[in-house]
């Protein structure tokens, strides 16, 4: 602080030095403000650049990471691409909405395998178990067959000379149950059927197969009842789907097989792995040194035979006159049949002998044997029966000659 000499110099000192004050107070504040307001703009024009980077490079990173994404996405195999797309919409999924399609893929699986179960072929044990009890034996006072059953009213399908003219035919189910039988419709030779009705509802039968869906090479079985023996099966191929016999009417078609037949199956079914019938067991070819030459009438001439369409064929066959049987070469074949009937009713004979215990078993096997044997001078019954066919055409025998001959071959 100066010297005064005065009090006069200090008051003026002390004006100006107020003044002075003043103005430099009000200079600063405004500079403060104006230094304020600089730094506070500066700041945030700082802060707003910052922040303007920062997003900008936030939103590049997330750019890069979706683009590198597709890039490894594209390149994935299409099965690995499936695969993720289903796992993320499971886990995307809550419980709630993911049982509803699991059920459905249960259910789904549980039908295509019901489905497979369907269209794969049936085993054996399962046809024969589902067949046995559609399968019955037919019996008269003059000998026995088989049959079976083709509807659930009781309609039977055997062999005519299963029954031939008896008045009286009993039908035994594999229940061991007896019903008596009337005789609907018997064929003509050579139509080799007949079909018997029983009081019933609601019986097993066994459908009749479409005999044009037959293949070569098939397997089938036979059920029938051989010396009263049920439900004996036994099981082949097939050999030949459409035989004829040597110009036999063309309506009349055999399915061929080896599945081994005795006496006692006729009449009864050749069955299919589908469980359906393809054909009636009916003859055999009798012939030292041949074996699993057996024949079965066609379901389809079964059905036609059913159903009416072989009528005009039936009355064809009555009116065959003598001239006509000379001429056809197939007559051979007519006597190897009348020859399997006497065998069959001389089989039942022999049977119901041994059943009774009146025979032993060793000598009707004897007595058996014996009637397969062709007379001296032949080497079989099917050449034996061929000559007799030509004695007939020659007029040295009459027909009634040859069937007695044949059936002495069988008297006791």
């Amino acid at each position: 602080m100066p010297e005064f000499k005065t009090k006069e110099e200090y008051e003026k000192w002390k004006a100006q030095r107020l003044e002075d004050i003043k103005s430099r107070s009000n200079n600063t504040s405004v500079s403060a403000k104006k230094d304020e307001y600089r730094l506070q703009t500066d700041s945030m024009d700082g802060v707003s650049s910052s922040s303007s980077r920062r997003v900008i490079g936030k939103i590049i990173i997330v750019l890069l990471i979706f683009f590198v994404g597709i890039l490894f996405y594209s390149l994935l195999p299409k099965d690995r691409k499936s695969d993720n797309t289903l796992a993320s919409k499971s886990q995307a999924e809550p419980d709630a909405v993911k049982k509803p399609a699991e059920t459905a893929e249960i259910s789904n699986s549980k039908e295509l395998v019901s489905l497979k179960s369907l269209a794969a072929p049936k085993s054996w044990p399962d046809i024969i178990q589902q067949s046995r009890a559609s399968v019955v034996v037919v019996k008269t006072q003059a000998s026995s067959g088989s049959g079976f059953i083709i509807s659930p009213e009781g309609i039977i399908i055997t062999n005519r000379h299963v029954i031939q003219d008896s008045a009286e035919v009993e039908v035994i189910f594999n229940s061991n149950e007896s019903k008596k039988a009337s005789v609907i419709k018997s064929g003509t030779i050579p139509l080799d059927i007949a079909i018997l009705k029983v009081a019933g509802n609601n019986l097993k039968y066994l459908p009749l197969a479409d005999s044009n869906d037959c293949s070569e090479g098939e397997e089938v079985v036979a059920i029938g009842a051989p010396l009263f023996l049920s439900e004996t099966i036994t099981k082949g191929i097939i050999s030949n789907c459409n035989r004829q016999l040597k110009d036999e009417l063309q309506d009349i078609k055999y399915i061929q097989t080896d599945a081994a037949i005795s006496p006692g199956n006729s009449g009864g079914p050749l069955i299919n792995k589908k469980g359906e019938v393809m054909g009636m067991l009916t003859w055999k070819i009798v012939r030292k040194g041949f074996d699993g030459l057996n024949f079965a009438i066609t379901s389809n001439v079964i059905n036609n035979f059913k159903n009416g369409r072989l009528d005009k064929v039936e009355e064809s066959a009555k009116k065959i006159s003598e001239e006509d049987k000379k001429a056809f070469s197939g007559y051979t074949e007519r006597l190897n049949l009348l020859w399997m009937n006497e065998y069959t009713s001389y089989y039942n004979r022999i049977a119901g002998m041994v059943a009774k215990g009146s025979l032993s078993v060793e000598m009707g096997t004897q007595l058996l044997s014996k009637a397969t044997n062709p007379p001296s001078g032949f080497s079989s019954v099917p050449d034996w029966l061929a000559s007799l066919a030509e004695r007939e055409i020659k007029g040295e025998l009459t027909e009634d000659q040859v069937y007695s001959l044949i059936k002495s071959s069988f008297e006791l």
